[in-house]
């Protein structure tokens, strides 16, 4: 169950970027994983649910129990080891990052999966803002062949990445559905970071460098040693699907008499579905009056209220209000944004002054750091602003982040044309409601 206080709303309401390879398929590909059992699969079933159904001779599901059932072998990675796999298809060659590989590929266990009656989800979407998987949920529980029952995943893996609220191994992993060939690496069928193209996927944003090492092996089990591994449906009540995406119309209006907002709000944050929520601004809304909404409904989102997301007739995701300060300092960057100054005229105040900047690297002078400089070009409008950066682009498409600087009075409607328009080309936006350093 999904918790918030409803003063903490009122409080905070008062006061979105990212290689492969392919293996040969066949599992005696260099540094694939050589399985040591094979006569465990002789009676590896016994004990299982007699409803059980083969999709191979190693993977079966038992509909009366909403569980696929899987053979799979201990890769015997050591204790404390960083677990970037859970779960792998067998052509992988990553085990030595895993903690269980399966005799099965991906999509067997996807086929498994669906058979039950499960539909396909939906995988994040870094890059647009869509940071989360989405899908009906799956935990996963395991043991030997001589052990009496499963044990969960917690008795294996410490999780020190989702928060109390998220709870992954408790709530469960979405279920995505196949995604790549079966053959192309990592092969994974559970990964702990986001962008793996597992068939499962993670209800929060991992990206791999943020949530290396945060899931660690707590046992050391013997390479090699068979395992059943049970992918159960967490299927809730009444057939309800998991699901639900719900858009929400913010107005100056339910800003400043907030009552009916908030309701809803904590309505969304108590419902048991996975919550996945639009926040659609008024074009009226000054984009200042935006960034403590942001706030609020970040806030929640971390406690596992609902998740942000943004639609195709929405481009521009809340979190885009919410930047980290320090990206002003340009010297200190890791690489240099495309930069949109957008301001309304001084004297009148009617008319939008839109500017794209470019922010150019010289590495020829002495020191570690490049030479910045800053080169301009004003008067550029949501119809010709992205022929004029694919024009002065000196990074080839490369660059796909864009920087917002709004000046005072700058409204939600002045800035959505800019950002559809660059919406392909800069997929990852960020709204500074100041001007530009």
């Amino acid at each position: 169950m999904k918790h918030c206080l409803l003063s903490l709303l009122v409080t905070l309401v008062l006061g979105v970027g990212f290689a492969e390879t392919t293996a040969p398929k066949t599992s005696a590909s260099p540094s694939a994983y050589m399985f040591k059992h094979p006569e465990a699969k002789a009676a590896w079933r016994t004990g299982l649910p007699e409803d059980c159904v083969p999709v191979s001779p190693t993977c079966v599901y038992s509909k009366n129990q909403g569980t696929v059932y899987l053979l799979a072998e201990w890769t015997g990675l050591g204790k404390s080891y960083e677990v970037e796999f859970v779960l792998l298809g067998n052509l992988s060659d990553r085990a030595y990052e895993g903690l269980v590989i399966a005799w099965d590929s991906p999509s067997t266990v996807a086929r498994a999966v669906e058979a039950l009656g499960v539909p396909r989800g939906s995988p994040e979407q870094l890059l647009r803002g869509n940071p989360m998987a989405q899908g009906e949920r799956f935990t996963i529980t395991l043991k030997g062949l001589n052990d009496p029952v499963f044990h969960p995943l917690t008795a294996d893996i410490s999780d020190n990445c989702s928060t109390p609220a998220q709870a992954l191994f408790s709530r469960g992993f979405p279920y995505i559905g196949k995604q790549v060939p079966d053959n192309q690496m990592p092969a994974a069928i559970i990964a702990t970071y986001s962008g793996a193209k597992a068939i499962f996927g993670l209800p929060f944003a991992a990206e791999k460098g943020a949530t290396y090492g945060l899931f660690r092996a707590t046992t050391e089990r013997p390479g090699g040693e068979p395992v059943i591994v049970a992918l159960k449906w967490e299927r809730l009540p009444k057939g309800m699907a998991r699901v639900f995406h719900k858009q929400i119309h913010v107005t100056s209006a339910s800003l400043e008499k907030p009552d009916s907002l908030l309701t809803e709000l904590k309505a969304l944050c108590d419902d048991p579905r996975d919550v996945f929520l639009d926040v659609l601004l008024d074009p009226s809304l000054p984009l200042r009056a935006c960034v403590p909404l942001a706030k609020l409904l970040v806030t929640l989102e971390v406690q596992g209220g609902f998740t942000l997301t943004v639609s195709t007739s929405n481009p521009l995701p809340i979190r885009a209000f919410l930047p980290t300060t320090a990206w002003k300092e340009r010297e200190k960057r890791i690489f240099q944004p495309w930069e949109v100054e957008l301001s309304r005229d001084k004297t009148s105040g009617n008319v939008l002054e839109a500017t794209l900047c470019q922010i150019l690297e010289d590495w020829s002078g002495e020191g570690n750091d490049p030479a910045l400089t800053r080169k301009c070009y004003p008067g550029v409008t949501p119809s010709t602003i992205l022929e004029i950066m694919r024009r002065v682009d000196v990074n080839h498409g490369k660059v796909y982040v864009v920087f917002f600087y709004a000046g005072p009075n700058v409204t939600v409607g002045d800035l959505l044309p800019f950002a559809n328009a660059l919406r392909e080309a800069c997929p990852t936006q960020w709204v500074f409601t100041s001007s530009a350093p």
